[in-house]
């Protein structure tokens, strides 16, 4: 194979490759990251989250809530492209696209195409608190503890 042939081939590979990066880097956009697997997550004694508080669950990227009444848990993962939200005063908001949720897990502004998403939480047949991520709930479903 003379140089220039090898070359160019090699340039044209370069491109290419280059060109399927790009793509797949611009594509990546619309496509959030999951929320891990779906198995139950156990929450242990239920006494142990503050009231009237959100507690973050790092391990699972989800928040805890607890009130007077029962427990309920909400995803930490955005909806726009996945990043992990923080707790706010009034609310949610993501640290990197600025997407806004309320308490309720409401979309109030930015580029979250949708609201966050609750997930059950139940009783286990041992007995355990235990949060179920495949299983979507509405806002004001929540565990009772008493």
């Amino acid at each position: 194979m003379k140089r220039r042939n090898f070359i160019r081939k090699t340039a044209v590979s370069l491109a290419s490759l280059a060109g399927v990066v790009a793509v797949v880097s611009y594509l990546r956009q619309f496509f959030p990251r999951l929320a891990g697997g779906k198995r139950r997550i156990p929450l242990g004694d239920t006494a142990h989250f503050p009231v009237d508080t959100y507690t973050f669950l790092e391990e699972h990227n989800l928040f805890v809530y607890r009130d007077y009444e029962g427990v309920k848990a909400v995803s930490a993962v955005c909806t726009h492209l996945g990043c992990i939200l923080e707790k706010s005063t009034d609310g949610f908001e993501c640290p990197c696209h600025g997407s806004c949720y309320n308490d309720q897990g409401e979309v109030l502004s930015g580029p979250a195409p949708r609201d966050l998403s609750w997930y059950r939480v139940s009783r286990a047949a041992d007995g355990k608190v235990v949060i179920d991520p495949g299983t979507i709930v509405s806002a004001g479903d929540k565990f009772l503890t008493s």
